[in-house]
């Protein structure tokens, strides 16, 4: 059998899922037990894939300051997703379960099955402040992380966040008083994401 290796496709990957796929990964490296010795890699991972996912949001309205440092963001990211591969790879030592367990697709996956994605919905809404909300997910199956989008006046959906604890999901930055509508989706190895939830709406109160 042909000996498999980690895809390098981060740099070719649209931004849009970009973050959320090295978000996934980080999430991996630094929670599951093949890993222990990456944990702090995987922390730095997916909070700099976080803010890629914030500088790429504040850039749908933003400045040209803000595309500057989305692209800044985005090439230090990229760094560490190459380093991050590295470090499985020569960890894995060909072992194709923690090769897939990171979440980097691989070089040969036909025969490699990671356990499909599971389901998440939105089950209710709780204040913590009047400018955050704590959505309350209902999760079945295999979903180690969960993408949140927000409803835009003209339709559109923005994505607000990559959350890998699924028991602690705040949104914040939102407006005192606002009505804000959020849809979820799931998040697997191999970068499988289930189909967006159900919208539900919740107000800043």
């Amino acid at each position: 059998m042909k000996k498999q290796h980690l895809l390098r496709d981060s740099a070719k990957m649209a931004e849009p899922l970009l973050g959320p796929f090295l978000a996934n990964v980080g999430n991996n490296l630094e929670t599951l037990a093949f890993f222990l010795t990456l944990l702090a890699m995987g922390t730095a991972l997916k909070l700099k894939a976080q803010e890629f996912i914030d500088a790429e949001t504040a850039c749908q309205d933003g400045t040209a300051t803000d595309t500057q440092h989305k692209k800044t963001v985005k090439a230090a990211l990229l760094v560490m997703a190459d380093e991050a591969a590295d470090a499985v790879e020569k960890l894995a030592n060909g072992n194709v379960e923690i090769l897939t367990a990171s979440g980097f697709h691989l070089t040969s996956p036909g025969g490699v099955s990671p356990t499909p994605v599971g389901t998440v919905a939105l089950a209710s809404f709780a204040n913590e402040v009047t400018t955050k909300i704590r959505l309350n997910l209902t999760v079945t199956g295999n979903v180690r992380a969960v993408i949140v989008e927000r409803l835009n006046p003209d339709g559109s959906w923005t994505k607000v966040g990559v959350y890998t604890d699924l028991n602690d999901v705040v949104v914040d930055k939102l407006i005192p008083g606002s009505s804000n509508t959020f849809r979820v989706c799931g998040m697997a190895a191999g970068n499988q994401t289930s189909e967006y939830s159900v919208p539900m709406t919740g107000f800043c109160t």
